[in-house]
């Protein structure tokens, strides 16, 4: 009703968690003293099926669907040569959603921002998933490689993008650009380095996690704060710093703050999935418990893939309490695919609210690449 495809993705699956939330609510149980209600500690068998479960989802509905947001989402889950029909996805997607764009009298091609729901979303990907700087698409406007998607991307930068919309452009650049050599100018001819890019993304991300981290201090009840309204219920904030980290980004004690923010992520899986139960789970509806499942599959998905990233790239060790926490965390995401795949009508979904059906694929694809890409 009136949403642009950018507000909806970012708000759509965490919407109903955060909407009404109670202020007293608290963090459930340590997953190391008792087990929440219902859900067990991830096992190799349950995590098994869940991949077996995501990988078909994906392959047989987000893979055939003519949407650019939900196919680049794809990419994570099955890498850069998955294909869409005959061709492969990134062909499609850069084919037919590129556009020509003017800045300052010179004409850059790249993806508008009405497409891909966050500035450098779909380069992003192309960089996670290992496109060649040289790879050449077919455009409408003429060929471009990836490497001049990234010439436009500095281009077209602009000061006014949203500190909580950073990580995707802050995860390109520091890729790209070492923390020595870091400056660049756009179309314009402003000045930026992506270290100060770093910082605001950082201060940000501080910024949004503030409640959260009082929560896991004791200092105030887990419960409704800025961090939800981020996009995809605040959990992309930290990949751009954690990007920033692996490429060599240390400023400013960058290292120690994103530390306390991983920690906080952490203490968030098991308050947030309580959260989603007592708001959504417990509403009246015959939607209420795939309402909750979709976030759960949101905020799970997009949790531990995180994690997994800063595992893999040694930037956080998880202790052995926040270890157990990330066990009951795939349990609970397990859950939550068996019951998308086996209980749930996502054909019922997809003919009465599409767009919502976009979003449940695309968390698909984040959480099949976290549980494929997770450390033993």
């Amino acid at each position: 009703m009136g949403l642009t495809r950018r507000r909806f993705l970012a708000c759509a699956a965490a919407l109903a968690a955060t909407a009404g939330t109670p202020s007293g609510l608290r963090a459930g149980p340590s997953p190391g003293t008792k087990k929440a209600s219902g859900h067990a500690a991830g096992t190799s068998e349950s995590l098994a099926l869940a991949r077996d479960d995501l990988r078909r989802l994906v392959m047989g509905r987000a893979l055939v669907v003519d949407d650019p947001w939900v196919l680049m989402h794809v990419l994570l889950a099955l890498g850069a040569d998955a294909r869409h029909g005959d061709e492969p996805v990134l062909d499609t997607v850069v084919r037919e959603w590129v556009e020509p764009v003017t800045a300052a009298g010179k004409t850059y091609q790249a993806f508008p921002l009405k497409v891909e729901a966050h500035p450098n979303h779909f380069l992003g990907v192309m960089y996670e998933t290992g496109v060649s700087p040289d790879r050449r698409f077919a455009t409408g406007s003429g060929a471009v490689t990836r490497a001049e998607l990234y010439a436009s991307a500095k281009a077209l930068f602009s000061p006014a993008f949203p500190g909580g919309e950073l990580s995707w452009t802050v995860g390109v650049f520091t890729a790209s650009m070492p923390p020595d050599d870091d400056r660049f100018e756009n179309a314009q001819r402003q000045s930026f380095t992506v270290s100060a890019l770093v910082e605001v993304l950082a201060q940000a991300t501080e910024a949004a996690y503030r409640d959260t981290v009082a929560a896991m201090r004791g200092a105030k009840p887990y419960g409704r704060s800025a961090l939800q309204a981020l996009p995809c219920n605040g959990t992309h904030v930290l990949g751009g710093l954690l990007d920033a980290l692996r490429n060599g980004y240390r400023a400013q004690g960058l290292r120690e703050r994103t530390t306390e923010l991983m920690r906080a992520a952490l203490f968030r899986l098991g308050a947030e999935t309580a959260l989603i139960d007592q708001v959504i789970g417990q509403s009246r509806g015959p939607q209420a418990q795939l309402n909750a499942d979709a976030a759960k599959l949101q905020f799970l998905g997009h949790s531990l893939e995180s994690l997994g990233f800063a595992r893999r790239h040694a930037l956080y060790t998880p202790t052995a309490a926040e270890l157990a926490q990330v066990r009951t965390a795939e349990g609970e995401l397990a859950a939550v695919v068996r019951r998308l795949v086996a209980t749930h009508d996502l054909d019922a979904l997809q003919r009465q609210v599409p767009r919502a059906y976009w979003v449940v694929l695309g968390d698909a694809c984040h959480a099949l690449h976290a549980l494929e890409s997770s450390p033993a």
